[in-house]
């Protein structure tokens, strides 16, 4: 019997080719999203599962309260980290320190290339079970050694070993290679990790940052086994860290690694997800496609049916029971799945390239994996039971003797779960074009937004070094000689990336006993000119007054939050030195576009100047122009690799993430109505064709063309309405929810529902018109013709 029903499968492909297309592409649409929606999920899911402590590594954090609001921040000092190693041995057993990340120069004879790594302290290697290629691997501790990756190795040495061999830093430290380690896998918190280096070089460097509690600048991790002294530690630690940052208010959070990946983002000190919102809407948007492409094939299987009446009546006259029909009608369903299926294989494939330079993750197909074979068979064999069992039902359920006479019909009741599958595919259809809508005016709203200065032909050097800082005003002189640039600036951190806050600033009617916290920068007297600030009231520092040493520049949001209106006579103290306010700007987006403005202090030499940003001239080569400025960086350094960012490219990689998001859900949205339509389009034309004599005798009897298109898709306008009356308020509701996550964010206007609304209504139109124009515009005479 299941060989009979698997020759009626491709007996009915064979007789009606398109429609059995369009169930099968519908299916293997569905297939395809799931299929990459998964795969993706499955790559977050794997973050940092290759570190053998996975389950019991924690980050450090602080919460703490900063102008009124509580945020949260991996950034501590290192005394916290030796508290833990002193005092927390039995409950905390290793505890690391490290660095952020830097970008170093390297040097090995001729050679010269650029790579990032850190220092570190305590056990680093060792917690987070680093693999070693090459020598021994250990987190240094003696100093000018260091270990670094195999891909580092590779480019600095080929294929010699480089065990002892010697490196020159930034063109002046030598540090000799003790160890090489496995490089770290894409779906690592340290992805990219190419050097480690003692912290003892770093302390010497950098003197007195080891005592201070207020030197929030490191990431601090711990190993804890047992996981129910969590609660109990970050008690501890938090009352003993209150008593060395009263202006804060700090509490300790200990972060598990299975969160840092997926739950990363904080709000009001508490955890409110971060990527695995993203992780759940591509979840929720595949099972929404899934079940739009399972609606479409029971649909056309029901649609169908009257076509298979008299096949049915033939075997339940010869003996067949309604139970063999049962099982015939799912082996037919389960073959329409797997066929299905092969095409979704070959539909991934062909994505993937686009989709893993979109996502920057990597993905392909586990073809050696036996457990990928078994999971697609069990999903083929569900699938294909869940998509045909009603119409199996439905179909198993004629009488044999009208099948056999074509006497069979739909009454009302009966049709009822058709038109419920249909304005349950056009709300799944409506809810995803409403989400994409706002997905994409969301993303445009934060790209429009004002950024406080001129990121166009503004560069940020990322390479530099002593001898460049120490004769800056002569590179500048030279540069400017030769028209390569424009202007060009010194500050302790780039216009587009906001290094550090620090507390303590006092000013008239503010707490003199708390202070508050603020971004700190400092700038020369040329950098407003170079970014192009907007200033709002004051003026800019300026060599002709000596006493702008003591003067400051405030942001928008630090003039907001002091109550500052007017300049006069205002002043702002910082560790018992006093500034004048010389001048407020306009914000600058300095940190992440999504999240609202820090308040920030510019001072002209609160902290070393040594981060170099050019304008270069318009209308000028910039390929040429930067090679030539190139030359005179390593004129005045000749082991400098100069290197170099566009401040518009970095803005723009801000936003990789919500383009990702937008270019997925648009196209998973084009997917969902695409299979819609196929659906929609067999499905009309099936029952357009029942409806063949009725069109002809209403012709006859001097129905006009438009009367009759009236009649055939007024029935799916009403379905669209109902659809989308359903899909509406349920896109309002979630993508309300999501958009909370967004400081800077739109409001959902109500004319986002009627575009959205009158945009399916079209859809819903073009697609059932062709087939109702069609039989409009039939000849009467053909359709009444017995067949």
């Amino acid at each position: 019997m299941i060989k009979l029903f698997f020759k009626t499968f491709l007996r009915n492909i064979k007789i009606s080719p398109l429609h059995a297309a369009i169930n099968i592409i519908g299916l293997a649409l569905g297939f395809t999203v799931a299929l990459v929606s998964t795969l993706w999920i499955w790559k977050q899911f794997s973050f940092d599962k290759n570190f053998k402590n996975y389950d019991s590594i924690y980050q450090v954090m602080v919460t703490g309260t900063f102008n009124n609001e509580i945020s949260t921040d991996p950034s501590t000092p290192i005394p916290l980290a030796k508290l833990i190693e002193s005092d927390y041995k039995n409950e905390m057993e290793e505890v690391t320190l490290t660095t952020g990340l830097e970008n170093s120069s390297l040097k090995v004879g001729d050679k010269k290339l650029t790579a990032n790594g850190f220092y570190t302290l305590g056990k680093f290697t060792e917690i987070f079970s680093f693999e070693a290629t090459q020598g021994e691997i250990s987190t240094p501790t003696r100093a000018n050694t260091f270990i670094i990756s195999q891909s580092l190795a590779s480019r600095l040495f080929g294929n010699e070993n480089a065990i002892g061999k010697i490196v020159q830093f930034n063109g002046k430290e030598q540090y000799q290679v003790k160890g090489v380690y496995t490089d770290l896998p894409n779906n690592s918190t340290f992805y990219g990790l190419d050097y480690i280096l003692p912290i003892s070089d770093y302390l010497q460097k950098n003197e007195g940052i080891s005592d201070g509690w207020n030197n929030c600048y490191f990431n601090t991790y711990v190993k804890i086994s047992n996981n129910a002294l969590i609660s109990s530690l970050e008690s501890k630690l938090t009352n003993f860290f209150k008593t060395k940052l009263t202006d804060i208010k700090p509490e300790i959070l200990l972060h598990p690694m299975a969160k840092w990946h997926l739950f990363e983002s904080f709000k009001n000190g508490k955890n409110n997800g971060g990527q695995i919102q993203y992780v759940w809407m591509f979840a929720l948007i595949s099972i929404l496609i899934l079940a739009l492409a399972c609606i479409n094939f029971i649909n056309l299987s029901t649609a169908r049916s009257l076509k298979k009446g008299k096949e049915i009546g033939v075997l339940k006259s010869i003996g067949v029971n309604r139970k063999q029909l049962i099982q015939g009608f799912l082996v037919e369903s389960i073959c329409s799945v797997g066929v299905a299926y092969i095409f979704s294989l070959l539909f991934t494939l062909l994505l993937l390239p686009w989709i893993n330079k979109l996502t920057q993750a990597q993905l392909e197909l586990p073809w050696n994996s036996p457990l990928f074979y078994c999971i697609s068979l069990v999903a083929i064999i569900l699938l294909g039971l869940l998509a045909g069992i009603y119409p199996s039902l439905f179909l198993s359920s004629f009488n044999p003797i009208l099948a056999l006479k074509g006497k069979l019909q739909f009454s009302k009741g009966r049709f009822q779960p058709r038109k419920v599958m249909v304005v349950v595919q056009f709300a799944i259809s409506i809810f995803m074009m409403i989400a994409t809508y706002l997905v994409i005016q969301q993303l445009y709203h934060v790209k429009n937004r004002p950024i406080g200065y001129n990121n166009h032909n503004l560069v940020n050097v990322t390479s530099s070094s002593t001898e460049i800082i120490k004769n800056f005003d002569v590179l500048k002189r030279n540069l400017q000689n030769e028209s390569l640039i424009q202007e060009a600036t010194l500050s302790s951190n780039f216009v587009n990336n906001l290094g550090l806050s620090g507390g303590g600033f006092i000013w008239e009617g503010n707490d003199p006993i708390a202070g508050s916290i603020m971004g700190i920068s400092s700038v020369d007297e040329n950098f407003a000119n170079t970014v192009q600030w907007d200033f709002i009231k004051g003026r800019n520092f300026s060599k002709d007054f000596k006493t702008d040493s003591a003067g400051v520049i405030l942001n928008e949001a630090a003039a907001k939050f002091m109550g500052l209106t007017s300049l006069t006579s205002k002043e702002i103290t910082k560790w018992g030195n006093t500034y004048k306010i010389l001048g407020v700007i306009q914000n600058t987006v300095s940190q992440s576009p999504f999240k609202s403005i820090i308040p920030t202090v510019y001072f002209l030499d609160f902290l070393p100047r040594n981060k170099i940003t050019l304008r270069l001239k318009d209308g000028k080569d910039q390929s040429e122009t930067l090679k030539a400025i190139g030359k005179m960086f390593t004129a005045i350094d000749p082991n400098l690799v100069f290197e170099y960012t566009f401040t518009d490219q970095v803005y723009a990689k801000q936003f990789v993430q919500m383009e990702m998001i937008r270019s997925l859900t648009s196209l998973f949205t084009g997917l969902a109505i695409l299979i819609s339509c196929l659906g929609l389009y067999a499905l009309v034309s099936f029952l357009t064709e029942q409806r063949e004599k009725e069109i002809g005798i209403r012709k006859v009897l001097g129905a006009s063309e438009l009367s009759l298109w009236r009649l055939l898709s007024t029935e799916y306008i009403w379905l669209t309405i109902i659809g989308f009356a359903i899909a509406a308020p349920l896109a309002y509701l979630f993508m309300e929810k999501w958009l909370e996550n967004y400081v800077y964010r739109i409001s959902i206007n109500w004319s986002i529902f009627i575009v959205t609304g009158v945009l399916a209504l079209l859809i819903t139109l073009a697609t059932v018109s062709f087939q109702a124009i069609k039989s409009a515009l039939a000849n009467p005479v053909d359709s009444l013709k017995n067949k």
